[in-house]
C-alpha cells in the first residue's frame, strides 16, 4: 500500500469509517507479526505484540497528523513493543536465574545434536540485551543494511555496527561451549 493510499484510508477512519481501519490492519498486519516473530521466536508472543500494537494504532489513528507514513510507525511501534516484552523476560529470566543458577545449562562435554542447533542459537540470541538483539534480527533475519537498521531505530550507522559487533562477540561466547570450531568459524566469517 503506498503512502497516498494509507493518508486517504486514514482520513476515512477519522471521518468515522471503521471499515477503513481494517483495509489498514489487512494491508500491516503480516508485516508486524513477521517483526515479532523473528525477534521474540515464540508464535504467542508475537501474536499478542501484534495484537497490542494494532490496539495502539486504532487508539492513536483518530488524532494521527500524518508526520510520518503510517506503516513506518507501526513497525516502530512493534520494536517497541518487543524491546518492552523483551525487557519483561530479561528480568523473569535473572529472577529465575538467582533463584536456581545454572539450573538450564548443559555441562560442557555434553555436545549437541543438529536438532537442538538452532534452539541453542535462539536461546542465546534471546539472551542478549535488547539493541543488541533487535539489531542482530535486522541485521540477520530481515537483512537490512546498517544504514536501514540506523534510520528505522534513530540511531547513528556506527551506534548500529557497533551493537552488531557486541552481539557477535557475546553469541561467539555463549555458544563456544556448545560447539567452539563451528561457532568460531560462523561468528568470525560474519564479522567479515
Amino acid at each position: 500500500m503506498n503512502e497516498d493510499d494509507e493518508r486517504a484510508l486514514i482520513a476515512r477512519f477519522q471521518d468515522g469509517d471503521d471499515t477503513a481501519y481494517g483495509a489498514l490492519f489487512d494491508a500491516n498486519q503480516r508485516p508486524v507479526l513477521n517483526l515479532a516473530l523473528r525477534m521474540l521466536r515464540a508464535e504467542e508472543a508475537a501474536l499478542d505484540v501484534a495484537q497490542e500494537v494494532f490496539m495502539r494504532a486504532y487508539e492513536e489513528l483518530r488524532k494521527w497528523r500524518g508526520e510520518a507514513r503510517f506503516s513506518t510507525w507501526l513497525y516502530r511501534t512493534a520494536l517497541n513493543v518487543c524491546y518492552e516484552r523483551i525487557r519483561a523476560e530479561e528480568k523473569q529470566r535473572r529472577l529465575k536465574a538467582n533463584a536456581v543458577p545454572g539450573e538450564n545449562m548443559p555441562a560442557p562435554e555434553v555436545g549437541i545434536s543438529g536438532l537442538e542447533t538452532k534452539a541453542v542459537i535462539e536461546r542465546a540470541v534471546r539472551g542478549l540485551p535488547a539493541r543488541q538483539r533487535v539489531i542482530f534480527i535486522l541485521k540477520q533475519y530481515e537483512e537490512l543494511r546498517f544504514s536501514e537498521i540506523a534510520e528505522r531505530l534513530k540511531i547513528t550507522e556506527g551506534g548500529a555496527k557497533a551493537s552488531y559487533h557486541k552481539a557477535l562477540l557475546a553469541l561467539r561466547d555463549r555458544l563456544k561451549e556448545f560447539a567452539p570450531e563451528r561457532v568460531r568459524s560462523v561468528v568470525v566469517e560474519d564479522e567479515e
